[in-house]
């Protein structure tokens, strides 16, 4: 397993997407100082799941995105979100993942947000850290030496070194299982106390519940019995409010049955009645329009009687006129009168009379001649002898005559007709008469049979009311009585001889028994059962945390095991390869490592509290130690002809010096998949840098190693080279060089 590439994307001043590429088992990052160069340890760091903004020269998690470029620039602006990705070649599946390349990645946001993905799955910190742990890069970081760090590992308490002892061991994920077995072993404790107290709680309260429920046991019987009884007398009850309904239908039909029958008869005499007067509204509306057409014909033949004898004396004076053929000078004005009323009468008879169109040629002829004759009259010149000009005339009003008089025949016949329809409407009257006189008597008739109907139908309905009455307050006694009608069948065998009233009061003694037995509330019986469940309940619950309890225990013991002895073993190899290491680094001299006991620390990180604020030694010093201790890793170191013995007297140089060697050693015992070294020979002379080089290639052939470094011995063992640099605009930007190609090249 290896890391392939980095790629960077808005992290700190990498505004631009740079992509890092290690196919070499050394790389070099090189550049001035201010370039960003450190920026791409620190954003392994970063991705790797550190917190501390402190270890990344950072205040907030806002510093680690790109800001801009500075004013006078301005030639790349700000970014919302920076990202950095590791991919690592999994072919020998030490990740335990089944992909041969896994991809890491972190991001963060302005708001603060962080995402972590693996595989492009999005996954929790927690997940991040555990997976890293499998493989040796823990939350320590001693794969990981930033600037200003080389001596982090001799500057760090003896508990700090055992950690991370057991990290590059790979016991971290040994360490995480025993915390997070230690936190729910404490967390289960907890409950037992809980459900310790909670059954202590309610066991004298279980015990009350207890005979309450043992007096509703008792009551039980009795309720049983009363509810077969119940059962009976419902039943039976049912049955005869069943057979009493059948009984009083049985009755009410025949006259619900006649009462139709009544009904529909005097729907029929009432529409007959109203028929026949209509037939006499219509015969009053017939024999007034007979009336009015008989006067009219009686006023006609009047009209035409009083005319014909007008008619009749003129022609018979005519005739007379006819046989004298001088005329008088003294009947000129007789004359003249006559005609004159004459021909006014004819006008009025002509305009009026409707019936007289045959007529009128001939009339209006005749009054033509009469006016003609009246003009000569008013002139003097009548004729001396007119007998042979009359004769004419006398036909003509002797025919005038014949056609009134024959009109005058109609207009009887027409009155006799009218007579004679009138005598028939007068009898049809009578006999419509009679027949609504005997209508209203049948009707009658029919009403008074209608009415003893009805009083016998109510009869019927106030005795249903009655068994609707019984029914209910039935239906109230089974509602009451807690009884589904579903439940009722026919009335039981034994229950056959008794009647439903000696059921009803051996019901009532039975509900006398139970009040003399006592009630008991019903919600106190579903308690007993709810809190007798819970303490059943709550007591498996005690004993599963008691069996928990007991497998977290030895789950502790056998990770404490698996983590001593594991750590034992490597502990001896690191020792060993630490003392090689400071011996080629120094050229001489001794180093070793030594456990002692530290203050044991709680599984979540707390260090435990013992009695007081007293010492460790102050406790020795009593005699006894109240605290409880963990093994510490103590570094004692002895350098080559010269007297110090401590830490604290080394120089700069000689403390990183020796924590390379330290580092070195972890790495040698159990290699991580890649180590970062930024700057750590920035200490050394040249003759130390040489070995540093030296050590570097050995190492190589155990880990990928990444190198940032100003020094030119460590870059000489370097494969590839990567140049950081930045320009105004304050991006920075990657320049890459195989070292081999350059020799090549050099050599031309």
């Amino acid at each position: 397993m290896h890391l392939k590439k980095v790629e960077i994307s808005g992290f700190k001043s990498f505004a631009r997407s740079t992509m890092l590429e290690f196919p070499s088992k050394i790389t070099a990052v090189v550049g001035p100082n201010g370039s960003g160069k450190s920026n791409i340890a620190e954003s392994i760091r970063w991705v790797l799941g550190e917190q501390s903004m402190k270890s990344l020269r950072g205040k907030k998690g806002e510093d680690l995105i790109w800001n801009g470029s500075p004013p006078p620039a301005g030639g790349v602006a700000r970014m919302g979100k920076a990202g950095v990705a590791l991919f690592f070649d999994n072919a020998d599946k030490r990740i335990p993942i089944d992909f041969d390349e896994v991809v890491l990645e972190r991001k963060i946001f302005r708001d603060g947000m962080n995402e972590y993905y693996i595989n492009n799955s999005q996954v929790r910190l927690k997940d991040v850290v555990e997976l890293m742990a499998r493989v040796g890069l823990g939350e320590s970081k001693h794969n990981i030496i930033g600037q200003g760090e080389v001596d982090r590992v001799i500057l760090a308490t003896p508990r700090e070194r055992r950690e991370m002892l057991e990290e590059a061991l790979g016991l971290r994920i040994y360490q995480l299982r025993k915390n997070e077995t230690e936190r729910k072993l404490a967390l289960t404790e907890t409950n037992m106390r809980q459900v310790e107290s909670l059954v202590r709680e309610i066991a004298p309260h279980l015990r009350f519940l207890k005979a309450q429920a043992q007096k509703a046991e008792a009551r039980e019987t009795v309720e049983a019995e009363l509810k077969e009884f119940q059962k009976a007398y419902f039943a039976k009850e049912r049955e005869e409010i069943g057979a009493e309904r059948k009984n009083i239908h049985g009755r009410a039909a025949p006259f619900l049955e006649r009462q139709e029958l009544v009904k529909k008869d005097i729907e029929k005499l009432l529409k007959e009645i109203a028929e026949a007067e209509l037939a006499i509204a219509a015969d009053d509306s017939g024999k007034s329009e007979e009336e009015k057409k008989l006067g009219e014909f009686e006023a006609r033949r009047r009209e035409f009687e009083r005319e014909l004898g007008r008619l009749e004396g003129k022609l018979e004076v005519e005739r007379e006129k006819a046989a004298q053929p001088k005329l008088r000078v003294v009947d000129t004005r007789y004359i003249h009168e006559e005609i004159r009323e004459i021909v006014s009468e004819i006008k009025t008879l002509l305009e009026n009379e409707d019936r007289t169109d045959v007529m009128k040629p001939q009339l209006w002829v005749f009054v033509e001649d009469l006016e003609l004759l009246l003009g000569q009259i008013n002139r003097g010149t009548v004729e001396e002898d007119r007998g042979a000009e009359r004769n004419p005339l006398l036909e003509e009003l002797a025919k005038t005559i014949k056609e009134i008089q024959v009109e005058l025949e109609r207009v009887l016949g027409a009155i006799q007709n009218l007579q004679s329809i009138q005598q028939q409407s007068r009898e049809k009257y009578r006999a419509i008469q009679i027949k609504i006189r005997e209508l209203d008597s049948l009707l009658r008739a029919k009403q008074d049979e209608g009415r003893d109907l009805s009083l016998q139908l109510e009869r019927t309905k106030f005795d249903e009311e009655r068994i609707r009455v019984r029914e209910e307050v039935w239906k109230k006694e089974l509602l009451e009585s807690g009884i589904s009608e579903h439940d009722l069948g026919i009335s039981p065998a034994e229950f056959e001889s008794i009647r439903g009233e000696e059921l009803k009061r051996k019901i009532e003694r039975m509900r006398a028994r139970l009040e003399e037995i006592g009630g008991i509330d019903e919600t106190v019986v579903k308690e007993y059962q709810e809190t007798e469940a819970r303490h059943s309940f709550l007591s498996k619950e005690l004993e599963d945390l008691k069996n928990a309890k007991t497998s977290l225990h030895e789950l502790i013991k056998e990770l404490e095991t698996n983590i001593k002895e594991d750590f034992h073993i490597g502990f001896a190899k690191i020792k060993e390869e630490f003392h090689n290491y400071f011996r080629i680094i120094f050229g001489g001299g001794r180093a070793t490592l030594q456990l002692v006991d530290v203050p044991m620390r709680a599984a979540w990180g707390e260090p435990r509290q013992g009695r007081g604020a007293t010492s460790l030694e102050e406790d020795e010093e009593d005699g006894e130690s109240t605290h409880p201790t963990e093994p510490g890793v103590e570094v004692s170191i002895d350098l080559p002809k010269k007297r110090i013995k401590g830490l604290t007297m080394l120089s700069g140089g000689e403390r990183a010096l020796t924590s390379i060697a330290l580092l070195f050693s972890i790495t040698a015992v159990n290699p991580p998949p890649f180590l970062i070294l930024d700057e750590t020979d920035a200490a050394l002379d040249e003759a130390n840098s040489q070995r540093y080089s030296a050590i570097l290639r050995e190492l190589a052939k155990k880990t990928q190693l990444i190198l940032v470094t100003h020094n030119r011995e460590t870059m000489k063992c370097a494969s590839i080279l990567y140049g950081v640099t930045m320009g105004d605009d304050g991006v920075s930007k990657l320049l890459s060089l195989r070292l081999e190609e350059a020799e090549v090249y050099t050599n031309r």
